[in-house]
């Protein structure tokens, strides 16, 4: 049993899509790696949405694509950084940090690797 049919058996059976590699080649060419296989293989699963309330994930095909998303938050966090360092220890950049995930309201969290 893989890891995504352990989620299908929390979450039940995901809704019909239709994914294809190429959907994570050019937000890998901005992170500078390869995601985690899982991460990728949930999310062509399931698409966008909401885990359990409590933790947003983006697909790059979904209603608010992930790479358009990892710019922004990108922009953002070099800005903060730039104006106040030492608030954030760990300076944003691809390469560093996996795709954001946000949990609501408003906060947002990112894996270093």
């Amino acid at each position: 049993m893989t890891d995504l049919d352990d989620l299908v058996q929390l979450f039940g059976p995901p809704p019909p899509r239709d994914p294809s590699p190429d959907d994570w080649a050019e937000v890998e060419g901005y992170v500078g790696s390869a995601l985690p296989g899982d991460f990728k293989a949930f999310l062509d699963a399931y698409g966008t949405g909401s885990v359990c309330g409590e933790l947003v994930v983006f697909h790059p095909r979904g209603s608010s694509p992930l790479l358009d998303r990892m710019r922004r938050i990108h922009e953002s966090f070099g800005q903060s950084w730039r104006r106040d360092s030492d608030e954030y220890p760990f300076r944003f950049h691809p390469g560093r940090f996996e795709p954001p995930r946000r949990r609501p309201p408003r906060s947002r969290a990112a894996w270093r690797t």
